[in-house]
């Protein structure tokens, strides 16, 4: 048996736009699963961990940003005990001053984020590809290399006012407009 690909692209299409947008950031944090890290990326094929939810923020709210997961966690994810029905992420903290890769971060940055698919259930775009993980799994890890974990809300309006100034802290990778209409 073959796919017909056009017909089930034309259907995919369709579900899509009758989606809310926490359905819709969901659906493009699932159509990243089993895609490689690639660090500084936001597209479908590949993508860091930032990357992967300015991507699906961009695909659920027609809103663009590209930041860090850091500024994510101060300037965008702000709602503290979201809702199941908000667009949310879990972002894993540094508990001290440490290495982060070439750089040291400061206490209380965020080093890692991930999108939340359901509850207790993330996708996690992390070396060598983005998974579908429990945060269970992916926070003790985190837990016992000197990381806290906080889950937070997407602040729409402060989403809105970012992306109305164009802030970005990465260039967009060249890959990404191939997947989006500007």
């Amino acid at each position: 048996m073959k796919i017909k690909w056009d017909s089930f692209s034309a259907f995919e299409k369709s579900k899509f736009e009758k989606m809310n947008e926490t359905d819709r950031f969901i659906y493009f944090l699932c159509k990243q699963f089993g895609s490689p890290y690639g660090w500084g990326k936001e597209n479908p094929v590949s993508s860091d961990c930032s990357g992967a939810i300015c991507m699906s923020l961009y695909a659920a709210t027609g809103l663009l940003i590209r930041t860090t997961a850091d500024d994510l966690y101060r300037r965008v994810f702000t709602k503290v005990n979201p809702k199941a029905a908000d667009i949310r992420a879990v972002f894993f903290l540094a508990k001290k001053q440490q290495k982060h890769g070439d750089r040291t971060v400061a206490a209380g940055t965020a080093t890692h984020v991930a999108g939340i698919l359901d509850d207790g259930v993330i996708l996690n775009s992390q070396e060598p590809c983005a998974r579908i993980r429990r945060i269970n799994e992916v926070s003790d890890w985190y837990q016992r290399n000197g990381h806290e974990v906080a889950v937070r809300g997407l602040d729409r309006e402060a989403l809105a006012r970012l992306a109305a100034e164009g802030k970005t802290v990465y260039d967009l990778d060249a890959e990404f407009w191939n997947y989006f209409e500007k």
